[in-house]
């Protein structure tokens, strides 16, 4: 369904609060001067300030967005594609991530504990978990805990690139040069690799005996 301009203008602004202000100043208030219209369609198109940062999470944040994206791929994909996608989805979670400074603002406020808005963290798990559902239906059993392994990666991708804002060496790697990040781009499609042959060697074991 097409966004009026209203509601574009309201999604608009919370992504300006946030850049110029940061999530703390997030408020029904400070959106609607923002968006220069009156606080009241907040609550007409979006329910109030939770309906607004959900639909904001769908347009801005990786993983709540990433099943509409990715979800039909993994449905039509033939069995053997499978790895590929699932590499495609975190190598574009880390493009994402790294190049989009509100996301990094945005996790950074989440893990501080003072986030007072969980709606956004709902729908990311919500809709991310769907897509694992969706790749564990397709693996029909292949890879029983691809989503433990997926789940590092995940998380090892967040880290990295939160972790290097701040600072360049990580474990006497230097995250200022661009080789490392591409060297990391390959490193995640060699795990995605590993954990699909291990559990390939399992179940051909268990199958023998």
């Amino acid at each position: 369904m097409e966004l009026k301009e209203t509601e574009k203008r309201l999604l608009e602004a919370v992504s300006k609060v946030v850049e110029e202000e940061g999530f703390t100043k997030i408020g029904i208030n400070r959106i609607a001067r923002q968006a220069q219209c009156d606080k009241v369609l907040i609550y007409r198109y979006f329910g109030g300030l939770d309906g607004l940062l959900v639909a904001w999470a769908k347009r801005y944040d990786f993983y709540s967005f990433a099943y509409s994206e990715f979800s039909n791929q993994v449905i039509q994909a033939k069995s053997s594609n499978l790895r590929e996608i699932i590499k495609k989805v975190l190598l574009k979670q880390l493009e994402y991530l790294k190049e989009n400074q509100l996301m990094q603002e945005l996790y950074i406020w989440e893990l501080s504990g003072n986030s007072s808005f969980r709606v956004i963290q709902i729908e990311r798990e919500k809709s991310g978990h769907k897509l694992q559902q969706e790749l564990e239906k397709r693996l029909n059993g292949q890879c029983v805990d691809c989503k433990f392994y997926i789940t590092v990666i995940i998380a090892a991708i967040n880290y990295i690139v939160l972790f290097t804002r701040q600072y360049n060496m990580f474990n006497g790697i230097d995250f200022s040069q661009s080789e490392t990040w591409n060297k990391l781009e390959k490193i995640i499609s060699d795990y995605v690799d590993m954990f699909f042959e291990v559990k390939s060697n399992v179940n051909i074991k268990s199958n023998k005996q």
